[in-house]
């Protein structure tokens, strides 16, 4: 008896650890209500205008971890057995992945993929303005295409947001759980958002380097891609529910 009891304890002191160890490069999001979305006009790269950006609406969310930064490809490559990067380096972010291998990856740290409204929650960490620091550019807080080098920038260089997340906008475009469309903002429920049912994409947020200053704010969506002949440089960032 005394045997089951300590192989018993020593399970649960593991499972301990690695919670903690998976936690420890994360950032606990408290629970809260935000206004999700934008009533403000906007353009995307392709002329389209950014309705399904629209209504602002009020969202509540339940507490949660997410990943201070990117997934490097470093963490990527210790897990996954192939990278497509189109730029190689262990402190660049991993790119040209499609949503079931960010999914995969995720699920196998232990962790999962946020939802849009978790994303775009702590992404503003707390503000209601076109960036999470203000309305205007900070050369200092993102990378896009004034600023960035002829590559993928390595993962935190710039300054975090208020909440202590790097690169939440500009470097790659992050993997949401969400499928995209674009009316579920008109009809989506106050808690817990989990997106539309079965839709033809996953949305990716945040932007990338590759964006002009004019395209770039806090409420861009977009239907996911990941093809390298594109310019949708698309990564990973987990989350983990308590």
């Amino acid at each position: 008896m005394k045997k089951i009891t300590l192989i018993t304890s020593l399970f649960l002191l593991l499972l301990v650890n690695i919670s903690s160890a998976a936690e420890s490069d994360m950032v606990l999001i408290k629970s809260g209500c935000f206004m999700m979305g934008t009533n403000a006009d906007g353009i995307y790269e392709d002329d389209d205008d950014n309705s399904r950006e629209k209504p602002a609406h009020k969202v509540c969310l339940d507490k949660f971890y997410l990943d201070k930064y990117e997934v490097s490809q470093k963490k990527w490559d210790a897990v996954m057995n192939f990278n497509r990067s189109v730029f190689r380096h262990p402190d660049q972010p991993i790119t040209h992945i499609d949503w079931r291998e960010a999914r995969s990856y995720c699920k196998k740290v232990g962790k999962r993929l946020p939802t849009e409204a978790e994303w775009e929650y702590a992404a503003r960490a707390g503000s209601q303005t076109r960036f999470p620091w203000g309305d205007e550019i900070d050369d200092d807080r993102i990378w896009y295409t004034g600023n960035a080098p002829r590559q993928v920038p390595q993962i935190g260089k710039k300054s975090p947001n208020a909440w202590g997340l790097h690169d939440m906008m500009g470097n790659v475009w992050e993997w949401v759980e969400d499928w995209f469309s674009h009316e579920y903002y008109k009809k989506s429920p106050l808690k817990n958002p989990k997106g539309p049912v079965r839709q033809s994409f996953r949305v990716i947020r945040g932007g990338s380097w590759m964006i002009d200053e004019q395209y770039l704010r806090v409420t861009l969506r977009h239907k996911g891609m990941s093809d390298p002949t594109e310019s949708y440089w698309v990564g990973v960032r987990c989350a983990k529910s308590p």
